[in-house]
């Protein structure tokens, strides 16, 4: 019985093996060894791999920011490339200045390093950058992406009052989000800023209650650093959108009129 069953598994085995075995007009036999996965070296793109030039994920301050640039790039392979990228992010800290945009070479993401960077052209000016992290920074500070930036601290008080007078019937619709851009608009002096842009402010945030709405209105109008009728007009405005006025708004608005009736005369 023993015998029968190795018999079984032998032919079996040949089986197999016979498979794998191609014969041709050449008496050398080839064997044929198949994989099952990916083998890297068969990729015919082999040789157009990038080497890992880090994670952006670990970024401490990444810094939002459309750019155009040409680039002669050396990878930690020493492999020299010129690329066109289209920035999206940058960071100043991680690995000592890193870009992360897409790549029309290779057509995908990739990270760069400044300091891997030969020469750099910002292609939508033509100018040669001899320091593309100060360039990038340069471009930045007068990018709506810098004055989102600012809204989301230096005003976040402002954006909580406009956003709880919108969300205090419980909508936040598109006509109330053209009233609040608008106003952002004029209030940073900036008209690139977008409603997606104010949008991305505001996801994070919760909408404040009537107490935090309150306390958010006392620092704004503490501070002086904004025309108070404005700001009230925008909230008019928003509440104005829809004919009739709920409960929450009609407080709301009665609380900014009572704030600023015991402010000097401002005008608008």
């Amino acid at each position: 019985m023993e015998i029968v069953i190795i018999l079984i598994a032998l032919v079996v085995i040949a089986f197999y093996i016979g498979k794998h075995i191609v014969k041709s007009d050449n008496p050398e036999i080839k064997v044929i060894f198949e994989t099952s996965g990916f083998d890297e070296y068969d990729d015919e793109e082999y040789e157009d791999r990038d080497s890992w030039e880090g994670g952006f994920w670990e970024a401490s301050d990444p810094k939002k920011l459309s750019a155009h640039i040409e680039i002669e790039y050396e990878d930690g392979n020493k492999s020299l490339t010129t690329r066109t990228v289209r920035v999206r992010e940058f960071d100043n800290e991680l690995y000592g200045g890193i870009i992360m945009g897409h790549c029309e070479l290779r057509n995908a993401t990739r990270t760069f390093r400044f300091d891997r960077i030969k020469k750099c052209v910002d292609l939508e000016t033509g100018e040669i950058v001899p320091d593309v992290g100060k360039h990038l920074n340069e471009l930045y500070e007068k990018s709506p992406e810098r004055s989102t930036e600012i809204l989301a601290t230096d005003y976040i008080d402002i954006m909580k009052v406009v956003y709880f007078v919108a969300k205090a019937d419980g909508q936040y619709r598109k006509e109330e989000k053209q009233v609040i851009s608008n106003y952002i608009r004029k209030l940073v002096r900036d008209d690139r800023i977008t409603i997606k842009m104010i949008d991305e402010i505001l996801k994070p945030i919760d909408v404040p209650t009537m107490q935090g709405f309150k306390l958010a209105l006392g620092r704004v109008l503490k501070s002086g650093e904004v025309n108070p009728v404005l700001l009230a007009t925008c909230c008019q405005e928003i509440v104005d959108t829809q004919k009739s006025v709920r409960p929450m708004e009609k407080e709301a608005l009665e609380y900014i009129e009572k704030k600023l009736s015991s402010l000097p005369a401002v005008n608008a």
